[in-house]
C-alpha cells in the first residue's frame, strides 16, 4: 500500500460515496460500494492476465472524470522495487466507468510509462475545463537512489475518445530527474488563480513549482526552503492561521530514529556501481564520534561490515576484521577518485514541519509538536474536527518497510493535532481524540455518509481499514464542476481559505 492508495467517490451513480483500496500482487484492488444503510459491499477489480503472479504494488489510486461524462473513472499508479527495471509490471492501469460502477480497462488512453511510481493527482493545470493527471516517479528499481522523473499528462480527450498526452517536456521540463517523489499537492500558493504544485520527496527540499499560465517553473530557491533537505513523506495544505492563503504541513521521518542529522552533519548516501559488477551500490552514512574518548566526529557508513560484504565482496579483503571496518569512515572505504562520478545526496532535516505562507512565494518553517516527531508521518487530513473555527490535523503514521538492522518505525498509533488558529498545534492524547491506528498506517480519505455527515477511512498496510466518525459534523456543501477553493467567513469575522484536494 502507498500513502495515496485509497480514494473515495460515487462509483455507481447512486449518490453515495464509495471507496477504492489499492492492492498488490497478493491482494487485488478492492471496490467498496456503500449502501443506504451506510454499510459496504466489497468486490475485487479485475486484473489483466499479464500481471497475475507478478510482483507489483498499487501505490496510488484516483477517481476522476476522464471523459467528461459525469461518472468516476479510475487510474491506478503502479510502483515497487522488486521487478527488474523497465518491467511491464510498472505500467499503470486506467479503467473506464460505464456509470454503474462497472470498470473496463482502457489500454490506449495513456502513454506507456514503466517508471516505478508513488502517487497520482488530477488537476486542471491549463484551466481548459478538463482534468489532467500528474504521476509521480518514486524510484529507479535496483538503482536506488538515482533521481527519477515525474510526469504530466494533458487531457486531449474528445468525442468519447479518451487520450492523455505526455507534455512534461513541454510544460514541466524540470520534472525530468527531479528526484524520489513521495507525494505531491496541487495548490494555488500565490493566489493568482493558477494551480501550482508542491512536491515532497526523499533527499529533496520541499519543491515549489509555480504555474505560469499553463507552464511550471521551479521556484524553490525563492521560497527560503531550498536548503531543507529531508526524507519528506507527505504533504497537505490548509489556512491554518486564517490569513487568506494556504499554509502547508509536510511529513518526514521524525526524530525517533537511529538516524541523526543536522545542517553541518547531514545524513548522506553515496551511490554508483563501485565494483563494476553491473549492480548499483548505495552506502548510507551519518556522523558519529570517532571514539568514546573524543568529541571529534566523522562520517561513517551505516551498514555493518557483514552488510557491506554482502553488497561488495571486495570489502572482505579491504577490511579483514570488524575493528578495521568500524574505525573507517566512508572516505576510507574507497579510493578518492571513485567518488568523482558517484551520486551523492544529503538530508539535514528529519522533523515533520509546518510551512507558513508569508506571501510573495516566501515561506517560514517550524517543527510540529514533539509528539508528531515520534514516527514517520504518512496520510494527513486538515479539518476543523472540533468546530472551534481552527483547522486541526489528523495523521496516519508509522513505517514498517525498513531494514531489519534499523527496526520498524511504530511509535505512534495515529495522531490528532488540535489547531490553535495561529499556525501552532497541540497534540491530543488518544483518550481525548479517539484516534487509534496501531499498524503500518498509510492513507487517509474522507467520505460522505447517507445521513449527510462524513467519516474518515484510515488505511493500514496488511491491516484492516479503520473508520472514524468526527464528533462534530459540519454542514456539507455540494460543489459545482470546476470548483477548486472556497472562502469561509467565520463567526468571529476571520476569513479562511479552503482548497479541494484529491
Amino acid at each position: 500500500m502507498g500513502r495515496s492508495d485509497t480514494s473515495s467517490g460515487d462509483v455507481n451513480g447512486d449518490g453515495l460515496d464509495d471507496l477504492i483500496a489499492g492492492g498488490n500482487s497478493n491482494f487485488p484492488t478492492t471496490i467498496l460500494l456503500q449502501n443506504r444503510s451506510g454499510h459496504f459491499t466489497g468486490r475485487t477489480l479485475d486484473q489483466p492476465l499479464e500481471i497475475i503472479g507478478q510482483q507489483y504494488q498499487v501505490m496510488g489510486t484516483i477517481l476522476f472524470d476522464a471523459d467528461g461524462d459525469g461518472d468516476a473513472d479510475l487510474y491506478l499508479a503502479h510502483g515497487g522495487y522488486e521487478a527488474s527495471p523497465g518491467n511491464a509490471i510498472y505500467h499503470d492501469r486506467f479503467y473506464l466507468n460505464d456509470g454503474s460502477g462497472n470498470f473496463k480497462q482502457d489500454t490506449t488512453a495513456f502513454p506507456l510509462n514503466l517508471q516505478s511510481k508513488s502517487c497520482v493527482r488530477a488537476v486542471d493545470y491549463d484551466n481548459d475545463g478538463d482534468l489532467d493527471l500528474f504521476v509521480a516517479g518514486r524510484v529507479a528499481p535496483w538503482n536506488y537512489p538515482k533521481p527519477v522523473s515525474s510526469f504530466l499528462y494533458r487531457n486531449d480527450s474528445k468525442d468519447k475518445l479518451i487520450k492523455f498526452t505526455d507534455v512534461t517536456a513541454e510544460v514541466a521540463k524540470e520534472l525530468k530527474d527531479i528526484g524520489l517523489v513521495c507525494d505531491a499537492l496541487f495548490t494555488d500558493f500565490d493566489n493568482d488563480g493558477w494551480t501550482d504544485m508542491i512536491i515532497a520527496g526523499e533527499w529533496m527540499a520541499p519543491t515549489f513549482m509555480h504555474n505560469e499560465k499553463g507552464k511550471f517553473k521551479n521556484i524553490t530557491d525563492q521560497t527560503g526552503l531550498s536548503n531543507e533537505k529531508g526524507w519528506w513523506t507527505s504533504i497537505t495544505g490548509g489556512d491554518f492561521d486564517s490569513d487568506g492563503d494556504i499554509d502547508y504541513i509536510i511529513g518526514n521521518l521524525g526524530l525517533n530514529s537511529y538516524m541523526r542529522t543536522a545542517v553541518n552533519e547531514p545524513v548522506s548516501v553515496y551511490a554508483k556501481d563501485f565494483d563494476n559488477n553491473g549492480s548499483f551500490d548505495a552506502f548510507l552514512t551519518q556522523y558519529l564520534p570517532v571514539s568514546q574518548d573524543t568529541i571529534a566526529r566523522r562520517e561513517f557508513p551505516v551498514a555493518l561490515r557483514d552488510d557491506a560484504i554482502s553488497q561488495m565482496t571486495v570489502m572482505k579483503s579491504r577490511f579483514r576484521d570488524y575493528k578495521s571496518y568500524a574505525s573507517s569512515g566512508i572516505k576510507q572505504m574507497f579510493p578518492p577518485e571513485q567518488f568523482n562520478d558517484a551520486i551523492v545526496l544529503k538530508a539535514n532535516n528529519f522533523q515533520s514541519c509546518y510551512l507558513r505562507n508569508n506571501g510573495g512565494n516566501k515561506f517560514s518553517i517550524s517543527p510540529l509538536p514533539y509528539q508528531a516527531q515520534l514516527s514517520a508521518l504518512n496520510g494527513m487530513l486538515a479539518e476543523d474536527f472540533d468546530g472551534d473555527g481552527n483547522l486541526d490535523l489528523l495523521i496516519n503514521t508509522n513505517d514498517y518497510g525498513t531494514d531489519v538492522s534499523v527496526g520498524r518505525y511504530d511509535a505512534l498509533n495515529g495522531l490528532l493535532l488540535k489547531g490553535k488558529g495561529d499556525g501552532n498545534f497541540a497534540a491530543m492524547k488518544m483518550s481525548e481524540s479517539g484516534i487509534f491506528i496501531p499498524g503500518n498506517g498509510k492513507s487517509l480519505v474522507k467520505f460522505r455518509t447517507p445521513t449527510g455527515g462524513y467519516l474518515v477511512a484510515a488505511a493500514q498496510n496488511r491491516g484492516s481499514l479503520k473508520i472514524f466518525r468526527p464528533s462534530i459534523q459540519g454542514k456539507l456543501i455540494n460543489l459545482s464542476e470546476g470548483d477548486r477553493s472556497a472562502e469561509f467567513i467565520l463567526i468571529d469575522g476571520r476569513r479562511q481559505k479552503h482548497e479541494l484536494y484529491n
